[in-house]
């Protein structure tokens, strides 16, 4: 983190760690300041002076989290967002999502705590605050390569069809979460591409970019 010394980070750095750790094995449930204290190899005295509350290690751990798995997507196989192919991008996307094998590793405690966050908004107004951050950026994120990529104007504002993916992968997590078998995946991937392409400008699911 910018200000901060290099011993500073690095102790921040053990601190997630260790609670990234107990979260992975135990549940976010476990998760206290004694046990991490006891993994990080700290008194209560240094945990607070990074970190005063529980729930900016919560906080933290997630931003970092999300951070790693953006870092990952960008540097795995298949389109890159900002390069014209938001379509190419979505569907590289869904599939991603709906494989077997999703959310990936660190993906399941990153979903865990987005749910602990959202359970506790109405008291946090911290949570709230930085979900609405972390979801306003995704949004723009989206809006700015969908205008980057289908003709304007288009069916819908960029804005309007960033939030309705948002909420598609959002759900779709949830589902699959709950309950692996929810649907067929294929199924569910062709009908989602079916739904959004005319968004996108296509006519046809399977049109190569133009």
């Amino acid at each position: 983190m910018e200000g901060l010394s290099e011993v500073a980070q690095a102790r921040r750095e053990q601190i997630l760690d260790a609670a990234e750790t107990i979260i992975a094995g135990h549940g976010i449930q476990e998760l206290s300041l004694k046990k991490i204290e006891d993994l990080a190899h700290m008194s209560r005295g240094q945990l607070t002076y990074y970190f005063p509350e529980k729930e900016q290690i919560l906080l933290a751990v997630y931003d970092r989290m999300l951070r790693r798995m953006i870092h990952e997507a960008m540097r795995s196989d298949g389109p890159k967002p900002m390069t014209g192919r938001a379509w190419e991008c979505l569907q590289h996307g869904l599939k991603k999502h709906l494989e077997p094998d999703w959310p990936p590793p660190g993906g399941k405690e990153l979903l865990s705590l987005l749910f602990t966050f959202l359970a506790q908004m109405g008291h946090r107004e911290d949570y709230r605050k930085r979900l609405s951050q972390w979801y306003s950026e995704w949004r723009s994120f989206i809006a700015a390569d969908v205008a980057g990529s289908v003709p304007q104007p288009g069916a819908v504002p960029p804005r309007v069809l960033a939030a309705l993916i948002q909420g598609l992968f959002h759900g779709l997590d949830v589902q699959l979460m709950m309950d692996p078998d929810a649907f067929d995946r294929d199924e569910m991937f062709a009908a989602c591409v079916r739904m959004l392409a005319p968004l996108f400008g296509r006519t046809n699911p399977d049109e190569p970019a133009r």
